[in-house]
């Protein structure tokens, strides 16, 4: 495994700024380095968003086993700068340690991936099989441009992919400590909820929408969403993510308060029965209120099949103990290609310091991480 060239792929996409949905220059540095091993490359822009479909080996009309590796360029961003021991754009190593914002989230994995893949082709050039990648530059943000667009075009050209790793960081202690094969859904909503302003030295004469929303908050938190335990999905969950008034005076009670909250739903919990739920809360409390709602993902679950049981086994060839397979986190772009009857698993790096300041991978993770997915590619194409 050529690790120098891992290193510095990696180091190059992170010194892209790329905040999403911006790529920045990551799709070109990418588009270069498939083209050199001779993949078919296609830039395909939707809106403002750029993605890339990618694939070597047999053509279309073929019947073979193609593996599809999906990630993105985008990241959040790194906030204030002088809360960074290094720039966060810098790419710097430092002891073994690789710094930059996207480092764990997830440039790391795609320079893994993408290395893996060369690694393969090179020692492999006659294989029998398919490589594809995948990459988006709006999952951070939207992604309204970004995978979704992309699978529904492949879905109209009758493209047919077998297996599909996703690089988002799915272990937690030890690399590979974890893998995923599904995720809760996520339902958004912002709820306004109306009062009369005045003076607060005069109460009686006005309703404060904060006090009225207090104990509706109460019940809210204390909801039992699932009516029947899921056998694959953590409980359904609620956070509230915030509470405003856009009143800046502090001698006047406001006229609304509004609260912006996320609900995470497995398949046990409807779309219509939390909004259900959740009015019946407020009208119970007679509060006068009104709720936006934004659906960002349904649940999806992928059945463990021929590539969890590689994923699994070259995971114990490398580290020597046996992944948990789990469906807790945050939504990830393998929904969208579990749409195509695909079998999907999530393997990346550790996510303790996934969007945080100081983000960094140590070198020691990145390269095992890439070996793990050559192993995997050797496992599904080479063994048919």
């Amino acid at each position: 495994m050529d690790y120098s060239a891992l290193i510095t792929l990696a180091q190059k996409l992170i010194q892209q700024p790329s905040v999403s949905s911006n790529h920045h220059s990551c799709h070109e540095i990418i588009a270069n380095y498939l083209e050199k091993l001779n993949f078919n490359v296609e830039l395909m822009r939707f809106d403002n968003t750029l993605n890339l479909w990618a694939f070597h080996g047999c053509k279309k009309q073929q019947k073979c086993t193609t593996l599809l590796f999906i990630g993105h360029t985008d990241v959040v961003d790194p906030g204030d700068l002088q809360c960074w021991d290094y720039p966060p754009f810098s790419g710097l190593v430092h002891n073994n340690i690789l710094h930059g914002r996207g480092a764990i989230d997830m440039k790391g994995a795609l320079a893994a991936m993408l290395v893996a893949a060369a690694n393969f082709i090179d020692q492999h050039p006659n294989y029998q099989g398919r490589v594809a990648f995948l990459i988006t530059s709006d999952e951070e943000g939207s992604g309204i441009n970004g995978t979704t667009k992309v699978v529904e075009s492949l879905i109209a050209r009758d493209e047919h992919i077998d297996y599909c790793i996703v690089g988002e960081p799915s272990s937690q202690n030890q690399l590979g400590d974890v893998i995923k094969n599904g995720r809760r859904g996520s339902l958004i909503g912002q709820l306004t909820v109306h009062g009369s302003q005045g003076h607060v030295a005069y109460p009686q004469f006005s309703k404060n929408p904060i006090h009225l929303i207090i104990p509706a908050l109460s019940d809210l938190l204390n909801t039992t969403w699932d009516r029947e335990r899921s056998i694959l999905f953590p409980p359904t969950s609620i956070q509230i993510t915030n509470i405003y008034s856009n009143n800046n005076n502090n001698n006047v009670t406001p006229h609304a308060v509004i609260l912006n909250f996320n609900v995470r739903f497995n398949d046990k919990c409807s779309i219509d029965n939390i909004k259900r739920y959740i009015n019946e809360i407020f009208t119970r409390h007679t509060l006068p209120y009104n709720i936006d709602w934004k659906l960002s993902a349904e649940p999806y679950f992928s059945n463990p099949g021929q590539l969890t049981n590689v994923v699994v086994n070259a995971i114990k060839y490398y580290q020597k103990f046996e992944p948990r397979l789990e469906t807790t986190g945050g939504t990830s772009d393998g929904r969208f290609i579990a749409k195509m009857g695909t079998e999907v698993i999530e393997l990346g790096a550790r996510n303790h310091m996934i969007h945080k300041v100081n983000e960094y991978i140590d070198l020691i993770d990145l390269k095992l991480l890439s070996s793990i997915y050559k192993k995997i590619i050797e496992d599904l194409i080479l063994v048919q």
